[in-house]
């Protein structure tokens, strides 16, 4: 065998060799992504932050949950007052404000059929570091915000004291190396019931400093942080690499909350809508964990390295925010909204929306013109010149006439080839196929497991992926058998490679609709892969024309090869020379272990050694056509996967969630069709078992485990007395999925024996279902908790009223041992109330009463058992439908939070909630309580003005 036939059966266009390629490229792209998406380790240079200070602080602040309502967030509180008045004393350019003074009001829900409003009396703790030029002493500063409160079910580990023991750790580290800019510190609080500190935020002078911001934030429970949003591209030039060692991003985060598919929100919508610039960088991955008793220090993912991974982002980022001019624009125009991804927590690529859309139109309109010049334009000249001369072999021109009838027929045979039906088609076939199995195996999970992507959603990934390579290999393979030839693997794979572009077009208008439509920069893969399948096309045709895909004859006349099938000639007619002279058409070998998948027996055109191209075209093509594309898609993956797989019991609809899982699955495997024509079968026979087994398994296991558990929703409620005092009954009421609730959950609990539970669909969590019933009164719990008992005559929610106007009231609400009460009305909706406290400032700019009216009106107070005295306004036709007095009529009530299993400290602690007992003591171990409202436990009373 010669050098050129040993490299020829290694890098040609055959079985073994694709196989070996495609086997590598994917299994490359997958390892390299996986491993990249965990946490990096802790290096030994901590570039000047504490990382044993940081974990010491956050076992201090989230040693219990502390949310708003409750002692034990005065408790955290007072630590963080302590640390940073420690840092203070030693630098004069630091100042603290414990701000007890901002208040704030604001109409939240205006897209609601329920629209309310909001007042928040502050204790955010803000800090100022004076920057070190005099020019942005008042203005150009940089914001960094976390919120210190947790939920009641949490101790909030992850939401947020990784993000407020990383402020501390900023702190020192301006104080020690000032900035160039003034940094301002908003630790602030109750961001858990409404982004509440925020708001009260903005009502301080020193709100107006900054024009940029990175909020710190929790969405989870440990893992690998990403940087969520980003108001414009200026800030985010804080976050590549030569500022941020390890970046993590991808705008598919912004477009899933731009577009309502993430409905949760935090303090980045609110600095967005005062107007400044910034980021919003959280935690995504272990949703199941949010808002648990397993956001905890034990229960977190990763640990230190996960604190440290949000530490050395922040502080690269604020490095650069704080003394980099390039990153504090002003607000920019709409081009300049941005697109931006991660390769490899490596490198972060950025650049705006409009430079996308210009990319695209660009691609649009120039890409099919240059395929159709290259397929046709040197192709028919050099085939038309070739068959005008009549591939006369005779010196004398004999037999012109002759080879000219064979050039002909041909010619008239490739075209035929070239158009036929099957070979033009096969994709677009497989496409369809594929869709369609894909929607059956959606079907199937939504049916007959639906939660399995919970605690398997790699198998489910492996399921659909697996799925989709044998619907497209077992139709992409199947050989083009046109005018009773077979064409060449060549042939075959340009034809397939051509329809992939044609694709990739059609996605491609439909990403620049959207992209201008809807500012979506998510489909900039799309983009990518347009522009990949357009120079695998390229190539293709380069290839098809440096191996003459017309006409090419042996120097004695005995051969012709059309593209890379070869026609021997045989003796029909006879020429001059008493000889005969046609074409035959040379068999296929036989099928051996290394043929493709599928066998081609039946072929009667056999592909040359020298049809089969110059060495490593097909190799260009593959290398230009599959791994970018690859790349960009499964990093998507990866980051949806992580954050959406746990995603259903928050109310997500499973159909739309495995149609993701599904859709990115073929959206990996296509890019590979045009050379999936050589995959080796035993590859196929693999993959069938990989999807056999998995569908199988992810079919009927059970969806939840302990490390990755079912949450259900909680709230006890009860009725009062109209002195306040005793209790007209008391409820219970969890949410979940139906089936696990009425089979598992509820039976268990000894309140609900016997019982009558009513279950209804879920007020705000699609597909979820609230059961109520109710409980004994000894079941509600003490609302004032150990320090002040209730003894039975004190009431639990007092309330006065009074008209003050035709259509004017005044109410007047307190609640024992509480921070929050809340005034919802039945009758009527209100156009117009202030707060006594709340001062002339009105209703905070942008945050107006929708013309529906409100119907209800949360009050916040910073002091336990404040009195809220509330004027109220309507109109005569803000009257609801049935309602005819002219009255107002509703209901007050007050909610507590407080849940703890140990003394606090001082002499104070939580008080008991027997009904949350319950549930704790009978959950199964694959089950863990969330919070349904923002109060664990309300009681309230009907009032009538």
């Amino acid at each position: 065998m010669s050098i050129r036939d040993c490299l020829r059966s290694i890098f040609a266009f055959n079985t073994i060799p694709t196989t070996i390629l495609l086997v590598f490229v994917y299994a490359a792209i997958f390892s390299a992504v996986l491993v990249t998406d965990n946490l990096p380790p802790v290096p030994r240079d901590a570039r000047g932050l504490d990382l044993d200070q940081a974990w010491w602080d956050l076992h201090q602040v989230s040693a219990r949950p502390h949310p708003f309502n409750s002692h034990a967030n005065d408790l955290v509180r007072d630590f963080i007052l302590e640390r940073l008045g420690n840092v203070a004393e030693r630098y004069p350019h630091i100042a603290i404000d414990y701000d007890v003074v901002s208040n704030a009001s604001w109409a939240s829900g205006t897209l609601s059929t329920h629209p309310r409003a909001i007042y928040q009396e502050g204790n955010n703790i803000l800090v100022k570091i004076q920057g070190t030029d005099p020019a942005f002493q008042e203005s150009g500063g940089y914001l960094l915000s976390a919120h210190y409160d947790s939920v009641s079910t949490a101790p909030g580990t992850t939401d947020d004291s990784m993000g407020i023991v990383t402020l501390l750790q900023m702190v020192e580290y301006f104080a020690k190396n000032r900035p160039k800019r003034v940094v301002v510190f908003n630790f602030n609080n109750n961001e858990e019931s409404g982004l509440n500190g925020a708001h009260a935020f903005l009502e301080h002078p020193w709100a107006d400093i900054s024009d940029v911001f990175l909020n710190l934030e929790g969405a989870a429970a440990g893992g690998r942080p990403a940087m969520f949003r980003a108001t414009n591209i200026a800030p985010l030039f804080s976050w590549t690499s030569n500022h941020v060692p390890h970046p993590h991003a991808n705008v598919i985060f912004a477009d899933s909350f731009s577009r309502g598919v993430i409905r949760s929100a935090t303090d980045y919508s609110v600095y967005e809508e005062a107007g400044l610039n910034g980021l919003d960088f959280a935690f995504y991955k272990g949703r199941s964990r949010y808002h648990t008793w397993y956001d905890s220090i034990p229960g977190m993912e990763g640990g230190k390295k996960a604190l440290w991974a949000m530490m050395e982002a922040t502080h690269g980022a604020s490095l650069a925010l704080a003394n980099d001019d390039a990153v504090h624009a002003q607000p920019l125009p709409r081009q300049e909204r941005p697109v931006y991804f991660e390769l490899f927590g490596a490198a972060l690529v950025v650049f705006s929306l409009e430079a996308m859309f210009i990319t695209n139109v660009v691609l649009l309109s120039t890409g099919p013109i240059l395929l159709l010049l290259l397929a046709y334009s040197k192709h028919i000249v050099r085939l038309s010149r070739r068959i005008r001369s009549g591939y006369s072999a005779q010196p004398n021109g004999s037999g012109v006439q002759e080879n000219l009838a064979n050039g002909e027929r041909i010619l008239a045979t490739l075209k035929t080839c070239g158009a036929g039906f099957w070979c033009s088609t096969k994709f677009w076939v497989a496409l369809a196929i594929s869709i369609g199995l894909q929607a059956a195996l959606i079907a199937g999970y939504v049916n007959l497991n639906p939660f399995i992507l919970h605690s398997q959603p790699f198998l489910v990934f492996a399921s659909a992926l697996s799925l989709a390579y044998l619907s497209t290999v077992l139709v992409v393979s199947f050989p083009c058998n046109v005018c009773g030839t077979v064409l060449a693997p060549e042939q075959q794979k340009l034809s397939v490679l051509l329809q992939l572009y044609v694709f990739t077009w059609v996605l491609l208008v439909f990403s620049t609709v959207v992209l201008r439509s809807a500012e979506i920069g998510g489909t900039y893969f799309i983009t990518a892969w347009n522009l990949c399948a357009l120079l695998g096309c390229i190539a293709a045709l380069a290839e098809a024309t440096t191996n003459a895909c017309g006409f090419e004859e042996a120097e004695d006349g005995s051969e012709t090869y059309i593209g890379p099938a070869r026609y021997q000639a045989i003796s029909t007619e006879e020429d001059g020379d008493g000889q005969q002279s046609s074409h035959r058409i040379v068999e296929d070998p036989e099928p051996t272990e290394t043929t493709p998948l599928v066998p081609r027996e039946h072929s009667r055109i056999q592909s040359s050694d020298e049809g089969q191209g110059a060495i490593g075209w097909w190799i260009l093509q593959f290398l230009l056509v599959v791994p970018l594309p690859v790349i960009l898609v499964f990093h998507i993956s990866i980051t949806l996967l992580g954050a959406m797989n746990q995603t259903l019991t928050d109310g997500n609809s499973p159909a739309s969630t495995y149609g993701a899982v599904s859709l990115l699955a073929l959206l990996l495997v296509l890019p590979m069709s045009p050379f999936s024509i050589n995959a080796h079968r035993w590859l196929t026979l693999l993959i069938l078992a990989v999807f056999v087994l998995s569908t199988v398994y992810t079919w009927v296991a059970f969806p939840f485990s302990q490390q990755s558990p079912l949450k259900i929703y909680f709230v006890q409620s009860v009725n009062l007395s109209t002195s306040g005092t005793g209790i007209e009954h008391a409820t219970t009421a969890l949410t979940g999925p139906k089936y696990f609730l009425a089979r598992h959950i509820i039976p268990e609990l000894p309140s609900a024996f016997g019982n009558s539970v009513a279950c209804r669909d879920a007020l705000d969590k699609v597909g979820l279902h609230t059961c109520t019933w109710e409980v004994e009164p000894e079941m509600a719990p003490s609302p004032g908790g150990k320090g002040t008992a209730w003894d039975g005559d004190m009431p639990w929610v007092s309330h006065h009223q009074n008209r003050t106007g035709s259509n004017s009231a005044q109410i007047t609400v307190q609640g024992l041992n509480t921070r929050f009460c809340t005034l919802s009305f039945t009758n009527r909706r209100i156009s117009k109330f202030t707060v006594a406290g709340d001062g002339d400032q009105g209703l905070q700019k942008g945050y107006d009463i929708p013309a529906l009216g409100l119907s209800e009106i949360q009050l916040w107070s910073r002091d336990f058992g404040n009195q809220f005295v509330v004027s109220v306004e309507w109109k005569d036709e803000d009257v609801l439908e049935g309602e005819l007095d002219d009255g107002l009529k509703g209901r007050v009530s007050c909610g507590w939070d407080e849940y703890e299993r140990a003394t606090v400290g001082g002499g104070r602690s939580g008080g008991k909630i027997p009904s949350l007992e319950e549930v704790i003591q009978f959950l199964p171990e694959w089950a863990v309580v969330s919070k349904s409202t923002p109060a664990l436990f309300s009681a309230e009373i009907a009032f009538e003005v």
